[in-house]
Formats: C-alpha cells, sequence, structure tokens
C-alpha cells in the first residue's frame, strides 16, 4: 500500500518546478517563510522542511541580513588541474577580489613541518584570505608557504593580484604537480562570519600540497569552498570488467600525506 505523500514534499516539488520553469531568476530574492505560509495555508514547521529540501539541493543561498535566493548556477572546478581562484573566475566571467584575514611569518607547527616536509628551514608565510565573486564571499583560503620561495613577493599586493601570477612574474619558481583531497565539513564561527552562511551550513574543505616542479613543497593550505556557489567535477575511466571482480572499479591511491 502506497504511503500518502507528505505535505512538506509537495510544496517542496511544487517550489522546485517553479524554480526550474524560470519563475525565479538566478539571484531572485526568494518568498520568506511568513509568505510561503500564507501561499500555501500550512504550518511554518511545513514550510521549512519543504525550503530545507531547496538548499540541501543547491537551489537557494541565504545571505546574512538580506534574505533567501535562488541560486542553481554554480561556479565548476576541475580538481584535476591546478588553477588560481584569479584565473577560475574569469573563467567564469566572475570578478575575483580579496581580503587579507591574517598575514605573518611563523615557524611551521609540527603538523604542517611534517605535511611540507620541512628539513632544515622550517619557516612558513601563513597567509589566509577570504576570496570574494562578484562581491559575494565564496572561499577561505588559510595557507602555508615556504618562506625560502615565497619571500620574494610576501611584500606584494596579495588583495588585488595572483599569488600564483605575482610567483611567476618575480620569481623563477615554476609549480609542479599537486594532491588534494576533498572533504564535506559544517561552518563553526569563523566560517559562519566571513562567508556570511549559517552557523551548520555545509561546506567543502580543500586539503592542497603543490609542489615546484623540482618536487619541493611549494604550498599547503586547507581552503574553505561555499557548496552553495561552487562545486567540483571530475571524469572517471571506464570500468574494466576484465580486471578481478574484487576490485573497485576506481584505482585509489592512498598517499597518507594529510
Amino acid at each position: 500500500m502506497d504511503q500518502p505523500v507528505p505535505k512538506y514534499y509537495k510544496i517542496y516539488e511544487k517550489l522546485l518546478k517553479q524554480i526550474r520553469q524560470g519563475k525565479y531568476n538566478e539571484n531572485n530574492l526568494f518568498p520568506s517563510d511568513t509568505e510561503l505560509v500564507k501561499k500555501f495555508r500550512v504550518s511554518r514547521g511545513t514550510v521549512r522542511e519543504a525550503i530545507k529540501l531547496l538548499f540541501q539541493q543547491g537551489y537557494l543561498v541565504r545571505e546574512q541580513g538580506k534574505g533567501t535566493f535562488v541560486t542553481y548556477k554554480k561556479i565548476q572546478q576541475d580538481p584535476d588541474k591546478l588553477i588560481g581562484f584569479t584565473e577560475l573566475m574569469r573563467q567564469h566571467h566572475v570578478k575575483p577580489t580579496a581580503r587579507i584575514i591574517e598575514k605573518k611569518i611563523v615557524q611551521a607547527p609540527a603538523h604542517i613541518e611534517h605535511i611540507m616536509e620541512l628539513k632544515t628551514d622550517k619557516k612558513v608565510a601563513r597567509i589566509i584570505r577570504l576570496r570574494f565573486g562578484d562581491n559575494q564571499p565564496l572561499i577561505i583560503e588559510r595557507s602555508y608557504f615556504s618562506y625560502k620561495l615565497f619571500s620574494p613577493i610576501y611584500d606584494k599586493d596579495l588583495e588585488n593580484n595572483s599569488i600564483y601570477e605575482l610567483l611567476y612574474d618575480h620569481t623563477d619558481t615554476r609549480l609542479g604537480d599537486a594532491n588534494q583531497c576533498i572533504e564535506a565539513i559544517s561552518a563553526g564561527q569563523q566560517e559562519q562570519e566571513l562567508l556570511e552562511i549559517e552557523l551548520g551550513t555545509p561546506l567543502l574543505l580543500i586539503k592542497r600540497l603543490i609542489n615546484t616542479r623540482e618536487g619541493i613543497v611549494f604550498q599547503y593550505s586547507e581552503d574553505v569552498y561555499r557548496s552553495d556557489r561552487i562545486n567540483f567535477y571530475t571524469k572517471t575511466v571506464p570500468y574494466n570488467s576484465d580486471k578481478d571482480p574484487h576490485n573497485l572499479p576506481l584505482e585509489l591511491e592512498d598517499q597518507n600525506i594529510f
């Protein structure tokens, strides 16, 4: 016997259909809970359950002090290609800007010393930047750079320039491969304040270790991305049915880096 469809799910389906049919354009202000309660003649709790599904699927985003907005055109990034935030924004015709939250020269903490394989010179530049796309906060970059390699550009304008472009313009250092790990996290207090989102909002944490072409570690970063604004896409190789049937379709390599 079929179970009755809950009221909140019916409302979710109606709102989703309206979004997909273009009733609400990208970045349009979405109706408030009060307006939806009146429209559908249901309780506030029922409306909130319906809205929760739209948030979870990335169709809505809440801006503190501004309201709820429709968002379904996300910035896509290929995790298999090393690209700076500035270039990524340019590719999507979005204006990139930044704000320095912290900029210090420090002795590497023990775990950073281990990750970056620092043997003798353990001095690093710790840079925390808040990155914006069209004036909307998108990413918190928390990075450690090898100070020996980073020192020529340490005093450059890191708010209005790409670090990688500065590196290539003012040094002979050239970047090589990178290892990345993507995790799902929830917004804490700092993320809530800087990204202008609600506490507990789902986010993406990208841990990234970047080497020079000579194999020297240049940077280790733990960047927090707004998952409602940026997503990652990747392409896998076809499944090979001739392999051991107990093997996974994808060959996952445990780097034990992070």
